[in-house]
């Protein structure tokens, strides 16, 4: 099954999501939505931010390397297909991230 997930969307967290496709989607979210090294005891948890402040092409490149190796390593019931982002219209430059996934 492959799922699109768009970090723009935004999610509200459930404690106890109803099936285990909403607990993927949902730990794919929180690795997206995460900063790595901010969280105490977990530095390696989340998506570096390298890219920040790089030309459009170069921190896409960055920030799709930086999204795979997160999700490879932290959620490994998904096979990640495809990164692309979408950019803000009114704020060029801002890039939300756009996943497609397959639930293995």
């Amino acid at each position: 099954m492959t799922i699109t997930i768009r970090a723009q969307d935004g999610m509200d967290l459930e404690l106890f999501p109803e099936n285990e496709e909403q607990e993927i989607i949902q730990n794919v979210y929180c690795i997206l939505s995460t900063v790595m090294e901010s969280c105490p005891h977990y530095r390696d948890y989340g998506v570096d931010t390298n890219y920040l402040h790089r030309p459009i092409p170069m921190a896409k490149a960055a920030y799709a390397i930086s999204i795979t190796r997160a999700i490879q390593k932290h959620e490994k019931r998904v096979k990640l297909e495809r990164v692309d982002f979408n950019e803000n219209p009114l704020f060029p430059g801002e890039l939300y991230p756009v996943l497609e996934v397959t639930i293995l």
